[in-house]
């Protein structure tokens, strides 16, 4: 019972306390080469794609396989094979409405603003790797 209202209060807390901060990417024009080296740099799956200061996408692991396997070469610019038109959520949004807004727009990550502004971004595994930590405090009590 504890368990179940335990999860329950994590599903209503705002996103705010797991949006990652460091935002690592390139702008617009950066060959996927150099994207890809700064992934292998920070060791990451995804760079963040902006344009005017403004998220306009993502290049993934999933989105370089394509490319690879396409015979795009690896001078074209990154926008070439972003995915682009990031789905964003307000700051305030809970943990709840972001899973419900990942499943039903099917994706792994969400920009984060606050009026209007990037605040950072959480993804899935994000989510994933909270729930994790509440459950394992949960079962450490016990």
């Amino acid at each position: 019972m504890l368990h179940s209202h335990s999860m329950g209060k994590m599903m209503n807390e705002p996103i705010r306390n797991m949006v990652t901060k460091r935002l690592i990417g390139v702008i617009t024009g950066t060959p996927i080469r150099i994207g890809v080296q700064r992934m292998v740099e920070f060791d990451i799956s995804f760079l963040v794609i902006t344009r005017n200061g403004k998220v306009v996408g993502f290049m993934t692991d999933a989105d370089i396989k394509r490319a690879v396997a396409n015979g795009v070469s690896m001078d074209v610019p990154v926008e070439e094979i972003m995915t682009p038109d990031p789905i964003s959520v307000d700051i305030n949004t809970t943990v709840r409405e972001a899973l419900d807004t990942m499943s039903r727009k099917r994706v792994t990550r969400l920009v984060v603003t606050s009026d209007g502004e990037v605040e950072g971004i959480v993804t899935l595994r994000d989510l994933e790797d909270i729930s994790r930590q509440k459950i394992e405090t949960f079962i450490s009590r016990e």
